[in-house]
């Protein structure tokens, strides 16, 4: 029976290679793109399970309450994980993780400023899973000045060497000893290294006594990263119920002088890429896009499995008689059913096997796309295929049931007799399908414009500095610090660079903040704000608008050094300073004992621009002038001759310094990493737009073809009648042009309901206006014109005497 059910759909695919063709190609497409969806998904929900006692560990963060103002930050104080230990029986062990920002590193003839450099405790591979290729785990990070290399960064410097006891030299000041190499840390997780150092050097450096102190001022000061290994069946919620009692007992003096408050919380180490990014944390992914990602895959298998269903349903009349015959011969609806079933599911594993071909050899491409590295293959992605293999299964199943039961269903006196219509309830269900598939087509056009919009949003809106040629670079060489203003003189006499700043912070850049007292009208309260450290120049670097008062003086005579701030919109507003913020005081860093340390006021007002992301509101700044230079370098050009005056620039910074290469990077450049989630679910977006769009337009042109065939005879009395292929062509178009128009009208309330979600994730972002849904329901509409037209056209035009005679 299965062989003969085997050779039917053989037989059935033969005879119809065009629809047969549809179908499959629709589900290989359907099936190869939520293949691909899936295997990002997984990816993003694997993050940091790799690492065997993940299920024990959890980050600590930190939540401050200073005045009114809330600030929470992944970082942790460097007393908080030993002295966790020591207060909760619950924790195991901790490992803190402090970065080391940019790092020269130097090894013979090769020298390279190197990222993603920490230093760590020596418990980091008791907590964590990293395994060494050489060297020994329980010793690697133990001594100080030991350095722990990942596979990359140890070919890079050592090559095919064994670089154990090698010293590689860092910052042209200490000598590291390689006592460990380790495999490059996967994809998947949220804190990626290349290097880690011994968190013992720390010690050393700063003395035992102080670096490790738990006395009440080590606990407000938040710096490395920190997380906890609890015991085996230990409760997190015994710690977070039981911190008040901590907060007493190391806190609780600081936090009196300064009216603040102090909170942990611990997020599991397998939710912490997708939980809300907070103050100073590391790059994340969005919950969202997993959402957004399994409904487009939900969306297109739809789709796939709408086509079976309404060409299956469309040309059920071609399969009448053989249902009529085969009952007539003995057979049971059932028989008929099963029949049916199985041809739609052998589509369906046809589709499958092709989709998983096109998927290894296409898989390269999706990881340039997606910027991962994924992996698939019958072994290597054993769950992934049992996934897909599943999907195929059910579309196979779900998309031909409605049909195996509707033929089953016919009567075959009716059949044989020629009676039957394929019109009533199978021809509402067609054009009910083919509703739903243009909403879904419509809502991902949508999707794509307001998408494609909002980035280019992020691109081209007035954040309210200037960007454009403005390079910046980190001055480590403390001698050369000192020397920034000879080397700022020396670099304007070139007629291309406008402008010089030498600051500690720059948009994208500015994460500083401290508790200051400021004017109020029942006196000086504290409060917390961000601030960052500039010269007389950064104001004119980044082309910032003064509002209100004047700019920073500076040169012989003036007491702006130690008397000016300089505030924003959002701090003048926080404050209650809207309509004169000139002359209020801002008393700025507070000693141990309480007392001002530098008492200045209010000079300038400058208009609120955009100094982290365009996901978070512009808060409250304040910009002091430095004591001593900045160690960020922001050089403005004019943009002429920009390789030019590079060298220029490189040739005189040589001359100050030849410890640390000359290291640069255009902000527009780094400003545009913040967005790169965003473009990477652009791309993503809208190629699975594109084949959610394909998908339907296979179906629809399988349809035109079957209605313009249908319709033969009549189209052929109609001519003879006298009408004229425009009035034919129009006929036939109507029947689509009213279903894609209800369609259009059902999608502007989804698709806008969905996209306002999605843009709400940002605090500034482009509107979604009438225009957007006009666009895509003109986009709709002539893409539907365009694929039926073909198929219209060549019915409206075939000879009406051969019409006529048809059968």
């Amino acid at each position: 029976m299965i062989k003969n059910y085997f050779l039917i759909a053989l037989r059935n695919i033969s005879r119809n290679k065009f629809y047969s063709f549809l179908n499959i190609f629709g589900l290989v497409t359907g099936l190869l793109v939520a293949g691909f969806l899936i295997l990002f998904i997984l990816d993003e929900l694997s993050f940091d399970t790799y690492h065997e006692k993940h299920e024990r560990i959890y980050r600590q963060e930190s939540h401050f309450k200073i005045g009114d103002k809330h600030d929470d930050f992944a970082s942790s104080a460097i007393a908080m994980g030993p002295a966790l230990k020591i207060e909760f029986p619950e924790v195991e062990t901790f490992v803190r993780f402090a970065d080391a920002d940019n790092v020269l590193f130097e090894y013979g003839d090769n020298e390279n400023y190197e990222d993603l450099i920490y230093f760590a405790d020596s418990t980091v591979f008791d907590v964590f899973t990293h395994p060494f290729i050489l060297g020994v785990a329980e010793t690697a990070l133990v001594e100080p000045s030991s350095i722990v290399l990942t596979k990359s960064l140890a070919q890079k410097y050592f090559g095919d060497n064994n670089p154990i006891g090698e010293t590689i030299q860092l910052d042209h000041e200490r000598n590291y000893q390689v006592t460990g190499v380790i495999e490059d840390v996967p994809q998947n997780s949220h804190l990626r290294f290349r290097a880690l150092l011994s968190m013992s050097t720390l010690t050393e450096m700063f003395g035992e006594e102080r670096f490790n102190s738990l006395e009440p001022g080590s606990f407000w000061n938040i710096n490395p990263y920190t997380y906890i290994l609890l015991k085996e069946n230990a409760d997190a919620e015994n710690i977070l119920e039981n911190f008040p009692a901590f907060y007493d007992k190391y806190m609780k003096t600081i936090g009196d002088q300064i009216n603040a408050s102090f909170n942990i919380s611990l997020t599991p180490l397998a939710d912490v890429h997708h939980s809300q990014p907070i103050g100073g944390d590391l790059p994340k992914g969005n919950k969202a896009y997993i959402w957004i990602f399994s409904l487009v895959a939900l969306f297109i298998l739809s789709l796939a499995s709408i086509n079976y269903m309404n060409l299956a349903t469309a040309r059920s009349s071609k399969r009448a008689r053989e249902v009529g015959i085969r009952k007539v011969a003995g057979a049971y609806n059932g028989q008929i059913r099963r029949q049916f079933l199985n041809e739609s599911v052998f589509m369906a594993v046809t589709a499958f096997v092709l989709a998983m071909i096109f998927m290894e050899l296409l898989l390269p491409y999706f990881n340039e796309i997606s910027g991962k590295s994924l992996e698939f293959g019958l072994i290597r992605s054993t769950n992934v295929v049992l996934i897909m293999l599943g999907i195929a299964l059910f579309t196979g199943f779900a998309s031909g049931i409605y049909p195996a039961f509707y033929l089953a269903g016919f009567e075959p006196v009716e059949v044989l007799k020629g009676r039957l219509s394929t019109g009533g309830k199978s021809g509402f269900l067609r054009k009910l399908l083919v509703v739903f598939q243009f909403l879904i087509a419509i809502v991902m056009i949508t999707g794509t414009i307001v998408v494609g919009r909002q980035l280019d949003y992020f691109q081209t809106s007035d954040q309210g500095y200037s960007k454009e040629n403005l390079i910046s670079c980190e001055v480590q060489d403390t001698t050369f610090r000192w020397k920034l203003p000879e080397f700022k003189k020396l670099l304007m006499q070139n007629p291309h660079i406008l402008e010089v700043s030498c600051a500690n912070g720059i948009p994208g850049r500015i994460n500083s903040i401290l508790v200051m007292r400021v004017e109020q009208q029942d006196g000086m309260k504290e409060i917390a704000l961000n601030l960052t450290m500039v010269d007389t120049s950064y104001i004119d670097v980044l082309g910032l608008n003064l509002i209100k008062g004047r700019n920073f003086y500076g040169g012989g005579g003036s007491t702006d050094l130690l008397e000016a701030a300089i505030i924003n919109e959002a701090a003048a507003k926080k404050l209650g300073w809207h309509d004169n913020p000139i002359g209020k005081k801002i008393h700025f860093g507070i000693d141990g004992e309480g007392n001002i340390a530098r008492p200045t006021k209010v000079i300038g007002v400058v208009k609120d621009f955009n100094y982290r992301s365009l996901h978070n509101p512009v808060e409250p700044l304040v910009l002091f002038l430095t004591r001593r230079p900045g160690f960020l370098l922001n050089i403005k050009m004019d943009g002429v001759n920009t390789a030019e005056t590079l060298g220029f620039i490189e040739e005189n910074w040589n001359q100050f310094t030849t410890t640390h290469p000359f290291d640069y990077e255009f902000l527009s450049k780094s400003l545009e990493e913040m967005y790169q989630s965003e473009k990477k679910l652009s791309v993503i977006f809208n190629i699975a737009a594109g084949f959610s769009i394909f998908i339907a337009l296979l179906g629809l042109l399988g349809l035109a073809s079957f209605m313009a065939e249908q319709k033969t005879r009549e189209i052929g009395i109609r001519k003879v009648m006298g009408a004229n292929i425009m009035q034919i062509f129009i006929l036939l178009y109507r029947e689509f042009a009213v279903l894609v128009l209800i369609a259009f009208v059902i999608s502007i309330p989804v698709a806008h309901l969905l996209l306002n979600q999605w843009l709400q994730q940002f605090a500034s972002h482009t509107n979604i206006t009438a225009g957007v849904y006009i666009l895509a329901g003109v986009l709709s509409g002539l893409i539907t014109l365009f694929t039926v037209s073909w198929h219209i056209l060549k019915a409206a035009t075939a000879n009406p005497a051969n019409a006529i005679k048809y059968e």
